[in-house]
């Protein structure tokens, strides 16, 4: 079944995609660290970082509305234009040595024009395989899809800061910032451009007949709940009235059309409102997924603090990078769960998984120490992030695929730089044993969102059953 969908797309698609994702896991850091070098302030350093993130915050869901509404490919060209631009500028900036105000526009610049490449990269995914596959072979697909997007989701958050780091030794400080800027303009056009941008604009599926319309648009028993994303499945969900025979002696008058002679439309053809994007079954993962970037940037500033105390910073990367591998490969793994296992328990159960993980980092007093509780982390946060763009796609509206995966992507960001940021202040005021507290607080979070989600799924399942009643 992937094949199919390879076939569609080319096998250059995979290594387009991967580096249209990179600048964007490497931009917060790489302002982090180049601002931090070149003007010795941990304080304007986490400031610029928050406005990149404040920036992702706003700009995000308005770049994903505006690719569902005119298309993928020149929303991505502008702003990937723009935010090469404004990458250069800060480098440049830093550079001359230009004032504070300046640097901290240049932030908020690079947030407000970053590309959302990540969530377009799915949203290509889910639209072919709504527009090639039903029912079962469609929901297993995606659950195979989600789970290496995520794969390669956790390598490049892993490994981008890893990146910016080997940039910074060999080359300079400021130079990851140039890095970037050329990786947007070259890896996030090439994906712009690549002829997989043809599925950017809702479901394309051939019409099919109303039994297999209905067929397809049951719920999966493994998801917390298809209800959330009644745009896209109400219509086709409902009994076509065709499906009554009239019966024999009351046949129906000759001058009113027969039931069967309605076209009963399997989808929907307009985009859903806007408001169905802010229903608490759609936000909920949203703020999932912020609260593991949090998690992200509370792992890499405390991290890295504590490996500086023992005189190994620069292994930093390399034990970041052991919690990253065992998530990726966890998160890939997805796919072997059974469809019981519904999408809210693997949430609660890897959310807590990860919390278990980060208690355990209270109590490491050597490099050596840290090596299981980043792997018990790395094994929570890998399925759960899966998880939660799962549900995302589940719950999307129909028609705002695109601005739900932006949102989704932008929590990552917004959480991974305001953590960085709130976590640098406290680790200096403090030390590295409070920035361990930040890690514990994000994975708290998120196995509280795992019961608010549960719960939340309980009116959807009840108003569900409500309309097809």
């Amino acid at each position: 079944m992937l094949s199919v969908l390879m076939r569609l797309f080319g096998w250059t698609y995979i290594p387009i995609s991967v580096i249209a994702k990179l600048p964007f896991a490497m931009s917060v850091v790489a302002v982090l660290t180049a601002v931090a070098a070149t003007r010795e302030s941990y304080t304007l350093a986490g400031s610029t970082a928050a406005l990149v993130g404040l920036g992702t915050a706003i700009s995000g869901p308005l770049i994903g509305a505006a690719a569902d509404r005119w298309g993928q490919r020149i929303v991505l060209i502008i702003t990937a234009l723009a935010n090469a631009a404004a990458l250069f500028g800060l480098a440049v900036a830093l550079r001359l040595e230009v004032t504070t105000p300046v640097v901290l526009a240049a932030g908020m610049a690079i947030g407000l024009t970053s590309p959302q490449a990540s969530s377009m990269v799915r949203t290509r995914w889910l639209y072919a395989i709504r527009a090639t596959l039903t029912g079962t072979d469609a929901r297993k697909v995606t659950s195979k899809v989600l789970s290496y997007e995520s794969m390669t989701d956790e390598l490049v958050f892993v490994f981008g800061p890893v990146i910016v780091g080997i940039v910074a030794v060999a080359l300079g400080v400021v130079v990851p910032l140039d890095f970037a800027a050329a990786l947007t303009g070259l890896g996030v056009l090439a994906f712009a451009v690549h002829p997989s941008a043809r599925f950017t604009t809702g479901h394309v599926r051939q019409p099919a007949s109303a039994p297999e319309a209905a067929g397809a648009s049951q719920p999966d028993v493994a998801s917390p709940t298809r209800a959330g994303a009644s745009q896209q499945t109400e219509t086709a969900a409902q009994p076509a009235p065709a499906a009554q025979p009239a019966p024999a002696a009351q046949p129906a008058p000759a001058a009113q059309p027969a039931p069967a002679a309605q076209p009963v439309p399997a989808e929907p053809t307009r985009p859903a409102p806007v408001r169905e994007i802010y229903r608490l079954i759609v936000l909920v993962p949203v703020l999932g997924m912020t609260s593991i970037g949090v998690f992200f940037g509370a792992s890499l500033t405390s991290l890295s603090n504590f490996m500086e105390r023992f005189g190994q910073a620069d292994a930093a990367g390399i034990y970041y990078g052991i919690m990253g591998v065992g998530s990726a490969i966890l998160a890939l793994s997805v796919v072997l769960l059974p469809d019981r296992f519904t999408f809210t328990a693997r949430w609660l159960v890897f959310g807590s998984l990860a919390l278990a993980g980060s208690i355990v980092m209270h109590v490491v007093s050597a490099p050596l120490d840290v090596v299981l509780p980043l792997v018990i982390m790395g094994c929570g946060i890998g399925p759960a992030l899966v998880t939660l763009y799962s549900i995302a796609s589940d719950v999307a509206p129909f028609g705002r695929t695109t601005t739900v995966m932006a949102m989704m992507s932008t929590g990552v960001v917004v959480g991974q730089s305001g953590s960085s940021a709130l976590t640098g202040v406290i680790i200096d005021r403090f030390s590295y044993v409070e920035g361990f507290h930040m890690i514990t607080v994000a994975t708290t979070l998120l196995v509280c969102l795992g019961v608010v989600q549960l719960l939340a799924n309980r009116p959807e399942h009840r108003r569900r059953s409500t309309r097809i009643a």
